[in-house]
């Protein structure tokens, strides 16, 4: 028995004893990056081009070696960037989270940077992405109308604020549903004050929300019900003013008939409200599978057709990124280029190729191409004049 646990325990020391050398060796190799003037630039263009190739792993890799060991490179932003980028354009549940978690900490290094507004503005597209069915959890467009305030308010004159007036209306419209939903259900099971805070909450919060109609007509009724008439005839007078061709017109009507007050005409050219709602199928489709948001999937610095943003580009030559890193159809280019074995300028101790103005190298009889010709002429030229063979009797 003592034998055998002496056993054991020789083979699991060597097995730890190999898995600390095999660390070491790992660590060692890590830790051998060759730190020289421009090494920066070269990594930030390897992961560039790896991106570009949907290599997202590779990519990351070299990107995270330019971070750690050029701390105090200009393109330590648009690196770290990069990587934010990457995660965002894979997409799926866990690559969206880890987007939002790098573009965030990225917010916390550099919040004046020229691409903040940018990248604030993703984090928003992050939840709008994901966004649920209304009548479900909904706390993805919460977030996402969070961060969409909190770049109205810190940025506002970024150039951005007209794309986030249409995600916070897109936004609003979802928790503007998801609230009336609720306050549907509370009207069932006649919470009169339920349905009350509910509709004054959206009443309040989404001013632009397609279906105030309806929220205005269950605000009155209920507020009828508790015996506030004044606070429910604006609630109705307004419903006939504003939506005059909604189907709870008639019925708001006849409440401020009983209220004894008079029905106000329409207010001008306020049909669209009305017309601009969603169809059956697509509220039903919605419903189930949530609201199909117009996000785009590219990242800041990468476009979709893996261009760079003009922003960006005089961002990355005031980096001493040479142009031809920037643009993709060089870096296709470049790569055929460096298939066949011509020149690319990328790679070292290779020279440029030669031109038509370039002086032309003499040929000489010690030229090896000049020999191999001669060689082939003089075999040739031998067995042309080798006597043919003659038969026995001539």
């Amino acid at each position: 028995m003592k034998f055998q646990r002496a056993i054991v325990s020789f083979v699991l020391t060597g097995f730890l004893a190999g898995s600390l050398a095999c660390g070491g060796g790992a660590s060692k190799k890590v830790s051998t990056e060759e730190v020289r003037e421009g090494r920066d630039r070269e990594l930030y263009a390897e992961g560039l081009r790896s991106m570009r190739r949907k290599r997202y792993e590779e990519g990351r890799l070299l990107l995270g070696t330019l971070i750690s060991t050029y701390d105090g490179s200009p393109l330590l932003p648009l690196a770290k960037l990069l990587v934010a980028d990457s995660f965002y354009r894979e997409g799926g549940t866990s690559n969206l989270a880890q987007a939002d978690v790098e573009y965030r900490e990225w917010l916390q290094f550099f919040p004046q940077h020229p691409l903040a507004d940018d990248v604030l503005l993703k984090v928003a597209q992050i939840h709008v992405r994901q966004l649920g069915p209304y009548n479900q959890d909904i706390s993805e467009a919460r977030r996402a109308e969070r961060e969409l305030l909190r770049l109205s308010r810190e940025y506002p004159q970024s150039a951005l604020n007209e794309q986030v007036k249409d995600y916070l209306k897109f936004v609003r419209e979802q928790l503007g549903m998801h609230s009336l939903d609720i306050a549907r259900l509370y009207f069932k099971q006649q919470r009169q004050n339920a349905v009350k805070g509910r509709c004054e909450q959206i009443i309040k919060s989404y001013p632009d929300f397609t279906l105030m109609d309806e929220v205005l007509f269950l605000h009155g009724v209920v507020l009828a019900e508790l015996e506030d008439t004044p606070t429910a005839a604006k609630s109705f007078d307004r419903l006939v003013r504003e939506y005059p061709n909604s189907k709870f017109r008639d019925k708001a009507a006849e409440y401020l008939e009983r209220f004894q007050l008079e029905v106000p005409p329409p207010k001008g050219d306020q049909e669209e409200k009305v017309i601009a709602r969603k169809g059956f199928m697509k509220r039903k489709f919605e419903e189930i599978f949530g609201p199909s948001a117009d996000v785009p999937k590219e990242g800041i610095i990468l476009r979709k057709d893996d261009s760079i943003d003009p922003e960006v580009e005089k961002l990355l030559a005031q980096a001493g990124v040479r142009p031809d890193v920037i643009t993709p159809d060089s870096i296709v280019n470049n790569n055929k280029g460096r298939q066949a074995g011509t020149y690319n300028g990328n790679q070292p101790n290779q020279t440029p190729p030669k031109t038509a103005n370039d002086p032309q190298p003499k040929t000489t009889s010690n030229d090896p191409t000049v020999k191999t010709n001669d060689k082939k002429k003089d075999k040739k030229k031998k067995k042309d004049d080798k006597p043919a063979a003659t038969t026995p009797g001539q």
